[in-house]
C-alpha cells in the first residue's frame, strides 16, 4: 500500500486541489442526441435527500440501492434514457467478469450476483427456453452469462422498485445532466448540484448531504473541485513495473460505440451507409478480425464461425447475446443475436474528458461513425470463412439498444480518477518476487471489498496493451478518501482513486458494482454516526464497524473467506 504525499503525483496529472469554483457555463452536451443543449439561469425545482448519485451506470445503481436500503432518502440522477451503463445505455451486455464471480461469499458483492439471477430467471420463463441455457442464453465465450440491454435494464429496475418513495429513492430523474455545482464557502463541502432535463430544458437544483460521483468520466470531482488525476503516471510515482519513465497525461484508453447484429442468412439485406470517413477510419489499420494480444500470441487473426489457430473461439460467438439455438419455436428469437465489441471499433484518436460540449459532440459523431465503418467493412469486405468478402447477412438489430442497434452512449474505459489518500495500484494486484508463494495481492488493513481482472488497456492510437496479469486482490478505503477538496464527495464508479493501470481492472462490471455500493454504504454510515470518511479510515473501531457492515450486506473483504483461496489455490 502506498500513502499519498503532494510529491507523488505528476504535477501536470493532478488537478489543482483547492482551486476556486469556476461555473462551467451554461449549455451542456446531450450524449444520446449528439447536441448541444443550452440552460436557463434560474432553477425551477429544489428538492433534498441526504445522499445524490450522480449516475445512473453500475456505480450509481449500486449507489443508491445500498444507501436507500440503510435507510437514507436518495436521489438518482441519469444523463440517458437508461439505468445500468455497461450493460444497457453503453450497450456492453456480456459482462467482463473473472472465474469466481459466482462463489458466495465471493468477489464484488453479493447484490451484483443476485443481479445476474434475476436476468437467467427472466430467460427461463420465455417461451421455448431449452432447459439449462438460461444460464448463458447466448452461448457467448466471453464469460459465463449473456442477455439483451432490456432484459438488464428490466432487472435493475425491479431491484429498484421497492425502494422508490419517501425515505428511500425519493426520484430517479432521467435524461438530466449535471450542468453545475455549489460549495459551501467555510467548509467547501458541496452544498447542492444543478441538472439540466436535456428535454424540458428544467432545471433541479438538488440539496444533499453526501455527493456520490457515478458518472462516466469524472465529471462531478471536476466541476466539485475534488482533486483528481487522468492519463498515465510515471514510473517512479508508484514504482509500477509496467508504467513508462515519463508520465503521458494525454494517454488515455479508446472508448467504444457498440453495437448489436442479427444474422439474417435470408430474408431482406441492407448495407448501411458508408461513413464520409470511411476510407480514414480504414487506412488506421483496426477494421480487421485480427486482435493483437500483449502476450506469447501475438496478432490472432479470427474466423467469422470457426476457430482458427491461437483463437479462444469463433468471432462471432464471443460476445453473443442470443443464440437462436436456445430456444425452440419462439419467433423473437428465430436468429442469433450478437454484440460487437471489438477493437474495429474502438475509437482512439481522441478523448471526451475535459472538452467543451460542441468538442464532446464533434468528437462523439467521429466515434460513432467509426464504429458504423465497421459494420460497414464487415457487411462489404470481412474475409469471408467461405471465401470471398463481406458478410451482409450481418444485419444492424431493429429493437435493441434504442432501435438502430447502436449503443445510444459510448462504453467509457477510462475516468478521471480520484487523488486519494492511499489509491490502488499495479503493485498491490501483481506477484511479488519476494513472495513466490502468494496468491493474493496486497493485503489491506482497510479493505473493502474483492476484485479479480486482468489490467486490459484498450489503447490509443499512440498507445500500447498492457501485458500485466494480476493475483486476487483486494480494494482498500483509503482509495475513497481525497487528499483535499469536499470531505462529502464520493467516487462510486471508475473514478475510484487508483492508478491508470489499475484502473484497467478495476473497470469491469462487478468491480464497478462493487465500488458503487461501498460507497453508498459508506455515505450512509458516514451520515448514521456523524463522521467523515477520512474518520472511518482512520479509527480502528469505525473501520471494523464498517466492514462488518459490508460483510452483512454480502461484501466480502477478505479473500481468505473465498473458497478455493481459503486453501491457497488460486
Amino acid at each position: 500500500m502506498i500513502a499519498w504525499s503532494p510529491d507523488l503525483l505528476d504535477a501536470q496529472t493532478l488537478s489543482p486541489p483547492n482551486r476556486p469554483y469556476s461555473a462551467p457555463g451554461r449549455r451542456v452536451a446531450d450524449i444520446e442526441n449528439l447536441r448541444v443543449v443550452n440552460a436557463p439561469r434560474f432553477p425551477n425545482d429544489v428538492p433534498t435527500c441526504q445522499v445524490l448519485v450522480v449516475g445512473g451506470g453500475l456505480g450509481g445503481v449500486a449507489a443508491a440501492e445500498a444507501a436507500a436500503e440503510a435507510g437514507m432518502s436518495v436521489i438518482l440522477t441519469e444523463q440517458t434514457s437508461h439505468l445500468g451503463g455497461q450493460l444497457t445505455a453503453q450497450g456492453v451486455c456480456t459482462p467482463d467478469e473473472n472465474k469466481f464471480i459466482e462463489m458466495q461469499p465471493g468477489p464484488g458483492a453479493l447484490h451484483y450476483r443476485q443481479l445476474r439471477q434475476q436476468v437467467r430467471d427472466a430467460y427461463a420463463k420465455m417461451p421455448g427456453i431449452v432447459p439449462g441455457r438460461e444460464r448463458n442464453v447466448g452461448m457467448c465465450w466471453v464469460g459465463r452469462i449473456s442477455a439483451e440491454p432490456r432484459i438488464w435494464e428490466q432487472a435493475i429496475r425491479d431491484r429498484l422498485a421497492p425502494l422508490i418513495g419517501t425515505m428511500g429513492i425519493r426520484q430517479i430523474l432521467m435524461r438530466n445532466a449535471l450542468l453545475d455545482v455549489q460549495r459551501y464557502p467555510g467548509n467547501g463541502q458541496v452544498s447542492y448540484a444543478d441538472f439540466l432535463n436535456l428535454d424540458t430544458g428544467r432545471i433541479t437544483r438538488i440539496g444533499a448531504r453526501y455527493v456520490l460521483d457515478a458518472t462516466p468520466t469524472g465529471d462531478l470531482l471536476d466541476l466539485a473541485a475534488s482533486p483528481w488525476v487522468v492519463g498515465q503516471e510515471a514510473q517512479g510515482t508508484y514504482n509500477e513495473p509496467d508504467a513508462p519513465e515519463e508520465a503521458q497525461p494525454d494517454l488515455v484508453q479508446s472508448f467504444t460505440y457498440c453495437f448489436i447484429v442479427r444474422w439474417t442468412p435470408s430474408g431482406q439485406q441492407s448495407i448501411i451507409a458508408k461513413p464520409d470517413e470511411y476510407e480514414f477510419f480504414k487506412s488506421l489499420g483496426k477494421y480487421s478480425l485480427g486482435y493483437d494480444y500483449p502476450d506469447e500470441r501475438g496478432l490472432v487473426y479470427y474466423k467469422m464461425f470457426t476457430t482458427a489457430p491461437k483463437a479462444a473461439g469463433p468471432f462471432w460467438t464471443y460476445r453473443r447475446l442470443v443464440a437462436a439455438s436456445s430456444f425452440n419455436q419462439n419467433p423473437d428469437y428465430s436468429q442469433d443475436i450478437a454484440l460487437i465489441n471489438w477493437s474495429g471499433n474502438d475509437f482512439g484518436e481522441e478523448n471526451v474528458i475535459g472538452k467543451s460540449p460542441e468538442e464532446q459532440v464533434r468528437i462523439l459523431r467521429r466515434a460513432k461513425a467509426y464504429a458504423q465503418g465497421f459494420l460497414y467493412w464487415l457487411q462489404t469486405e470481412c474475409p469471408r470463412d467461405d471465401g470471398g468478402n463481406g458478410y451482409p447477412e450481418i444485419q444492424p438489430a431493429a429493437g435493441q439498444l434504442d432501435g438502430d442497434g447502436f449503443a445510444p452512449s459510448p462504453y467509457i474505459r477510462e475516468s478521471r480518477r480520484l487523488a486519494a489518500v492511499a489509491p490502488l495500484t499495479e503493485r498491490d494486484m501483481i506477484a511479488d518476487p519476494t513472495a513466490p508463494d502468494r496468491v493474493t495481492g496486497a493485503d489491506f488493513p482497510d479493505s473493502v471489498g474483492l476484485a479479480l481482472y486482468p489490467i486490459d488497456i484498450h489503447p490509443a492510437l499512440e498507445g500500447a496493451p498492457a501485458p500485466a496479469k494480476v493475483l486476487p486482490y483486494e480494494i482498500p478505503l483509503g482509495a475513497f478518501v481525497a487528499v483535499s477538496g469536499p470531505a462529502n464527495v464520493l467516487p462510486a464508479a471508475l473514478d475510484l482513486g487508483a492508478s491508470r493501470l489499475a484502473a484497467a481492472s478495476a473497470r469491469v462490471h462487478p468491480t464497478e458494482w462493487l465500488i458503487g455500493e461501498v460507497a453508498g454504504n459508506l455515505a450512509a454510515f458516514c451520515i448514521k454516526y456523524g463522521v467523515l470518511p477520512a474518520d472511518v479510515r482512520n479509527s480502528a473501531s469505525l473501520l471494523a464497524a464498517f466492514q462488518t457492515t459490508l460483510e452483512q450486506n454480502g461484501i466480502a473483504t477478505r479473500w481468505s473467506e473465498v473458497a478455493p483461496l481459503a486453501a491457497g489455490r488460486p
